[in-house]
């Protein structure tokens, strides 16, 4: 009997134990899963987490924290933080942390602290960085297609088309904003296509010619004999406008002064990258080309640039001179209009140093 009663008050009190024990255990939230993708780092991931290497390997119970495999579901330890708003982005062959940073809209202060780099002029093509603060890029629903020239930079062409250079950079994935080539297709962003101009057409007028009513005959009677008199019908005359003959320019003899090409004004000294501006219009325009040349070679003109739009007053072309030696050169500006006709050449000596 006491043994009996003995037994009832213990499973009394372990029940009542375990009650409390049920009520004092706080409520879990689900734990935050982070699925491996490729390129990452558990470094990479605990940074990204705000956390610490040393506690995802103790709560997944890793062997190596040097292996991880794309598609594994690591448990993120309970208390750290929300990941920050951010984008994760691929290393491109040429691309350095300025570069990305600019095309981002961020810092490269903060591109390393959110990858834990050690050495900020040290990436690789294919490393994946979480850039902090970057949105996805937006998906451009207007734009139009141009196809690089010889001589075009993306400078020019945002220019050109008066939109923003990175908008260019980021709707064509380009790695290396300083090297496109000719032939290569870009998208531009918001940039609308030039609508064409038609070609007037002149119509010779054909001289009016007024061709008077003939006039009848008029008989009057004689009593004694009819007589009839004939009026005379009035001769048509016809004449013919004299045409007006415009002599045109003479074709080969420079611009005096030099009037459409305003910069580089000749005798001056240039380096770098610089903008060749100034007018290429004429009636019935077709293209313009600008050229240089060696103060030594007269004949020998190397191309620059070519457009088949007008400019007035603005830019010609953008011309790298960095690549050339110290000294004196020659830059041309040729017009053509579509009957194949050049306007005199308009030149500028200038001096190239480094």
């Amino acid at each position: 009997m006491r043994t009996r009663l003995l037994i009832a008050v213990l499973l009394v009190a372990v029940l009542a134990l375990n009650a409390v024990t049920v009520q004092a255990e706080p409520p879990r939230s689900g734990p935050i899963i982070h699925v491996v993708q490729w390129g990452e780092t558990l470094i990479m991931i605990a940074r990204h987490y705000g956390t610490t290497v040393e506690s995802i390997v103790q709560a997944n119970n890793l062997r190596d924290a040097n292996y991880i495999y794309v598609g594994q579901r690591l448990v993120i330890p309970a208390g750290t933080s929300v990941p920050s708003k951010g984008v994760y982005y691929t290393v491109q062959p040429g691309d350095n942390l300025t570069l990305i940073a600019a095309r981002f809209g961020t810092t490269v202060s903060a591109i390393v602290q959110a990858n834990n780099l050690y050495n900020p002029s040290f990436i690789y093509a294919g490393q994946v960085l979480f850039i902090p603060g970057a949105v996805v890029e937006p998906v451009y629903t207007s734009g139009v297609y141009y196809t690089v020239r010889p001589g075009d930079t993306l400078l020019g062409i945002a220019y050109r088309f008066g939109v923003n250079y990175w908008d260019i950079v980021r709707a064509n994935n380009i790695s290396n904003p300083s090297h496109i080539y000719a032939g290569q297709r870009l998208f531009i962003p918001g940039a609308v296509a030039p609508t064409p101009t038609p070609t007037p057409v002149s119509a010779t007028p054909t001289p009016p010619c007024a061709t008077p009513t003939p006039t009848l005959p008029v008989c009057t009677p004689t009593p004694t004999l009819p007589v009839c008199t004939p009026t005379p019908t009035p001769a048509i005359v016809c004449v013919t406008p004299t045409p007006v003959c415009v002599t045109p320019t003479p074709v080969g003899t420079p611009l005096p002064g030099c009037r459409d090409l305003t910069y580089p004004p000749s005798g001056s000294v240039v380096k770098g990258e610089i903008e060749v501006r100034g007018t290429a219009m004429v009636q019935d325009f077709w293209y313009y080309k600008v050229e240089f040349r060696f103060d030594d070679e007269p004949n020998h003109w190397r191309y620059i640039y070519s457009a088949y739009e007008p400019v007035r007053d603005g830019v010609l072309a953008i011309w790298d001179t960095s690549p050339f030696p110290d000294g004196v050169y020659w830059l041309r500006l040729a017009v053509v209009d579509r009957t194949g006709n050049f306007r005199p050449d308009c030149e500028a000596r200038i001096t190239i140093t480094h």
